[in-house]
């Protein structure tokens, strides 16, 4: 399975342009950082991908980067939805922030419900069974049936942290952000209490997102103020993830680790402008293709012994199931956000 890698890799790269003597004034652009979320959830996809097959000897680069980069897969995920974030805050103020929990929230949670709601009648098919416990907490992201949840779970607390954060330090972001950042901290310990590291040691990178979006400027100046600036930027983040990933199962450790592969992304995202078509497709559902690619792998893992058919026939269904699943979330959508009600009163008004 090794070549899965290169495949990926290769297609990474298809449009890409590459900056040798200056620096990518696009770098954290919305069509950049989306092509660079669509490569890491085809990552998550191998990921999840060999927890459903036999992993052979002559497997082992394939088993070895896929230990080596472990959670650090989701990180540009979580990085970039900070980011994101606090640019809106900045930019909408104290509305947009209301809006986190009348709005972005309870859409992410109605989603995450629908797509459990998947793996309910998808386990009830193949005559998997789960304690009713189980299935009532998998709707909150405490435990799964077979999804993933530990993503959503965080996620969605992340919202409400954030929420809590800037709600009444008005324009004052910088308060909202040490707030922000004590919360997380005491998440991370928190949750250390309750689950399994992967759980909680790469929240950090929401929060860096965050920060990021508050210094960017100041980094652009410093970074392309000389390519000295940028070699030591390349210098000290390659530093620390190697000496970091040597012992990542300390939790200090971890989050260097994690603060150190963002650095490396902010340094490839400076050189390289990425523009592939198919990344960005993919990158635009990141949560559906995320969410849903179990679904394929669960109905087909007794169907197809063959392990390179498996992986291409449960990516094949899981590109149409993330669509349709979209096309579902949109019409959730059109309903919390009142469109719905909204439109009966107009007619019932002309009427």
């Amino acid at each position: 399975m090794d070549f899965i890698y290169f495949i990926f890799i290769g297609v990474f790269l298809i449009g890409a342009r590459f900056y040798i003597t200056r620096t990518n004034t696009d770098y954290i652009s919305r069509q950049q950082t989306q092509c660079i979320n669509g490569f890491f959830v085809l990552l998550v996809f191998i990921q999840h991908y060999k927890s459903y097959v036999k992993i052979e000897q002559f497997d082992y680069v394939y088993d070895a980067i896929g230990k080596w980069n472990g959670q650090l897969i989701v990180v540009p995920f979580l990085f970039f939805s900070g980011y994101g974030i606090m640019l809106s805050i900045a930019k909408k103020g104290t509305p947009y922030v209301n809006s986190i929990m009348t709005k972005r929230f309870p859409k992410i949670w109605v989603h995450f419900a629908m797509a459990v709601s998947l793996f309910v009648i998808t386990n009830a098919i193949m005559g998997i069974s789960h304690d009713p416990w189980v299935v009532f907490f998998s709707f909150f992201g405490w435990d799964g049936i077979g999804n993933s949840n530990w993503y959503i779970f965080d996620t969605l607390v992340l919202y409400v942290l954030t929420f809590f954060s800037f709600r009444f330090v008005g324009k004052n972001y910088k308060t909202g952000l040490y707030i922000m950042g004590l919360l997380t901290l005491a998440f991370i310990i928190t949750m250390s209490f309750f689950k399994q590291p992967y759980w909680y040691n790469t929240v950090i990178a929401y929060f860096m997102g965050m920060f990021f979006a508050l210094i960017e400027p100041h980094f652009r100046r410093w970074v392309t103020a000389g390519h000295m600036n940028y070699l030591i930027l390349v210098t000290v983040g390659t530093i620390a993830i190697v000496f970091s990933s040597m012992d990542k199962n300390k939790m200090t450790a971890y989050e260097v680790f994690v603060l150190a592969g963002i650095v490396l992304l902010l340094a490839i995202s400076l050189k390289v402008r990425f523009g592939n078509p198919i990344l960005s497709f993919l990158g635009n559902y990141i949560f559906e293709i995320y969410i849903l690619q179990r679904i394929p792998m669960i109905i087909l893992r007794d169907l197809i012994p063959d392990k390179y058919l498996y992986f291409i026939a449960c990516f094949a269904a899981t590109i149409p199931l993330a669509l349709l699943f979209s096309f579902a979330e949109k019409g959730v959508d059109w309903l919390i956000d009142g469109k719905f009600l909204k439109k009966k009163a107009k007619a019932g008004t002309k009427s």
